[in-house]
């Protein structure tokens, strides 16, 4: 089982500080309430930035009037302006055994501070932040809904204590998620994703269909990616706890590079399918620089 990490090295102002100014946007997933995030499409009477226009009926505000409009058609036009609303970010952390191994590369540790770093910046730009640890046999610790600057203090403990092991399925843990809870909103799984990719999609586009906007935040380890520091050995499997000899051959590496490759194009078509965002974040690497460059390539993160 994965040791609690310390909340200090989670809220941490100096770790933090390079996410100020910044603020995540994901088309589909705003709800109601009056926020900060501009939605193309939906209009609203007052706002920064005009959407749309159309003519004058009694009872406009006068101030909303498009004098150069009146002045070139002789026409009475209103503005309307982009509306701007508060979104909810559902982060969902798999705390399943395989997200503390290969050892000494700690994918939960990463996923933890992907996922403040991502809860900190939401709540920054006055959206609201819900963290779920998903944990084994379909168990999950639900925090309540945070919706000031002064909560990310929470958020850190409730990541800090986010410990699990056992085995999870993730696409029944998503689907479960998915059953409590309504959207709009936009559910960011934070996981290695060790999953059949039919049933992680089922998960996904039973959030979907909950009107969530979704990411999956992939987490993996260098020797996932490329074992060659591995010859041979005994390899256990972490949720199942079975057991396999193994040695590594160049031929069986070269397979096994055909196994990943697969899966993490299978991830990306999933991506594509269930129209979500896919992003790789490889543990051990820098975490804002995910943040700011891989997230924000995928449009996830921008200035505010």
């Amino acid at each position: 089982m994965a040791a609690a990490a310390p909340v200090d090295r989670l809220f941490d102002p100096a770790r933090l500080a390079r996410f100020h100014g910044l603020a995540l946007r994901m088309q589909g997933g705003a709800g109601d309430r009056a926020g900060q995030q501009r939605v193309r499409g939906r209009v609203d009477a007052a706002g920064l930035e005009v959407e749309a226009y159309r003519p004058y009926v009694p009872g406009d505000d006068p101030r909303h009037l498009d004098w150069s409009a009146v002045a070139r058609l002789g026409t009475l036009l209103v503005r309307r302006f982009t509306a701007e609303r508060q979104v909810a970010f559902h982060l969902l952390l798999d705390a399943s055994a395989s997200m503390s191994v290969p050892a000494g590369e700690d994918k939960l540790a990463a996923a933890r501070e992907l996922a403040m770093a991502l809860a900190f910046i939401a709540l920054a730009a006055n959206d609201t932040v819900r963290t779920t640890v998903l944990l084994a046999d379909g168990q999950a610790r639900v925090s309540r809904l945070h919706g000031h600057r002064g909560a990310a203090a929470h958020v850190a403990e409730e990541l800090a204590a986010a410990t699990g092991g056992g085995a999870l399925g993730l696409g029944a843990a998503l689907e479960a998620y998915a059953a409590r809870h309504a959207g709009p909103g936009v559910a960011i799984v934070v996981s290695d994703l060790m999953s059949e990719v039919e049933d992680l999609e089922r998960g996904v586009r039973a959030l979907r269909a909950r009107r969530f906007a979704v990411v999956l935040a992939h987490v993996v380890a260098p020797s996932e990616l490329d074992p060659r520091s591995l010859r041979h050995g005994v390899l256990r499997d972490a949720e199942s706890d079975a057991v396999h000899a193994i040695r590594l051959t160049r031929a069986a590496i070269a397979e096994y590079r055909a196994v990943v490759a697969a899966h993490l194009a299978a991830l990306r078509s999933l991506a594509d399918r269930t129209r979500s965002l896919y992003g790789r974040l490889v543990a051990g690497t820098s975490v804002g620089d995910f943040v700011t460059g891989d997230l924000a390539r995928l449009g996830l993160v921008r200035r505010r």
